[in-house]
């Protein structure tokens, strides 16, 4: 009996900092191999190539902890980042962020609804409104790619304040924030207990739908962040951007601890997973890696994060 509780509680404190233990090793063997990796450059460019992943992971980790699953903020990003070009034309960027971050908010509104009033699977809704968002992208650029024409919108992608990057510093706070929140406020209270066990939150008083519905608005909300962060460091918007970034965002949330049944998981943690995806992509790519092979690495990655997720709660 004492193996067993020793058993379950290694396996726990493996599962709450392993991927710590795997970066920090991984940081250690590339530093080895490539002395500049540990440079100050070096880091800043892989915390600013995290950035649009890093804030759209963060909406993502509030949803699977809630227990929900949205893979529509790809189409999110692409839609708000279209808008937020395309408003320039009529507005101040300014005044066209803060429409796009709405529009965010509404669309984790939407999703949320579908899930938690109209009790859809959360996947299966967000598959339908992924879709229906890439269309609604496709309508606004009629196909074509939107070029932004304010070159001081250009300053939250690509500008610095003193020597870091702006995204850099917007990623670092978003994380600050967002991990606030989920261990010191109701909101992240609440996403925990009914990510934890639905039945039993509502029981206890808690207000089951309106919490699970503001998961998804945190998770819309960060789409469109990283879609205006998008926008300003490309310039340009094509129809065809972020596919593939709702696969990302769950994948480093995962792989930084959030447990897949909801109930469990860390916003500093999911930085943590997205650094590690970019370390891992960028040295497959300075050694000339396919990008093939990158797809199953990664997907190797998530099934492994998952099954031991899971091995570990059964275990328990």
């Amino acid at each position: 009996m004492e193996k067993k509780i020793n058993l379950q509680r290694y396996l726990y404190i493996i599962n709450k900092n392993g991927i710590l233990f795997i970066f920090l090793l991984l940081c250690i063997l590339l530093s080895i191999i490539t002395p500049g990796f540990l440079s100050w450059v070096n880091i800043l460019n892989v915390l600013r190539q995290s950035s649009i992943i890093g804030i759209m992971a963060i909406g993502t980790t509030f949803v699977i902890i809630g227990g929900g699953f949205d893979i529509s903020v790809g189409s999110t990003l692409v839609l708000t980042a279209a808008m937020c070009v395309g408003l320039q034309y009529y507005m101040h960027w300014g005044l066209a962020i803060v429409l796009v971050l709405i529009m965010g908010a509404l669309i984790g509104l939407f999703n949320g609804f579908l899930a938690a009033k109209i009790h859809i699977p959360a996947i299966i809704a967000t598959l339908g409104t992924m879709t229906i968002i890439r269309g609604l992208a496709y309508l606004y650029t009629g196909g074509y790619p939107l070029y932004v024409e304010a070159p001081d919108f250009a300053f939250i992608g690509t500008g610095y304040l003193g020597p870091i990057p702006f995204p850099v510093i917007l990623l670092i706070i978003m994380v600050a924030f967002w991990q606030f929140i989920l261990e010191r406020t109701r909101l992240g209270r609440y996403t925990c207990a009914l990510g934890g066990n639905k039945e039993a939150a509502r029981l206890s008083g808690v207000q089951v739908d309106y919490y699970h519905i503001l998961t998804f608005v945190v998770g819309g909300l960060m789409a469109a962040m990283s879609g205006v962060v998008y926008a300003s460091r490309l310039l340009s918007v094509t129809p065809l951007a972020g596919q593939g970034y709702e696969l990302d965002a769950i994948a480093s949330t995962v792989i930084g601890g959030t447990s897949v049944s909801g109930g469990e998981g860390s916003v500093v943690r999911t930085l943590v997973g997205v650094l590690l995806l970019t370390i891992i992509a960028n040295v497959f790519n300075l050694m000339g890696i396919h990008i093939y092979v990158q797809y199953v690495v990664k997907g190797a990655i998530i099934l492994s994060a998952v099954g031991f997720d899971t091995y570990s709660k059964f275990r328990q």
